[in-house]
């Protein structure tokens, strides 16, 4: 667990490198992704661009008229099992 924490804050860190004491921006969306990509690898940078792009809704999503088990990221995906 404590690994997890130590790679939170560091990406926390990482993130507040990016603002000045009064909350602005200090780089561009591109130097942030690159740098992103650079310090925690290609899946975060990637994952940084979705964000700062605001390419994809980030928010997570519930069906009503589904059962729990629908509702599952697992479930989402038809990959069936050819045997």
């Amino acid at each position: 667990m404590g690994k997890v924490k130590d790679m939170l804050m560091d990406v926390e860190d990482f993130v507040y490198g990016f603002y000045d004491a009064q909350g602005n921006l200090t780089e561009t969306y591109p130097t942030i992704i690159a740098k992103a990509k650079e310090e925690f690898g290609v899946c975060f940078g990637e994952y940084a661009k979705e964000v700062l792009d605001g390419d994809k809704d980030m928010e997570p999503h519930w069906d009503w008229n589904k059962s729990v088990s629908e509702n599952l990221i697992g479930y989402e995906i038809d990959d069936h099992i050819p045997f």
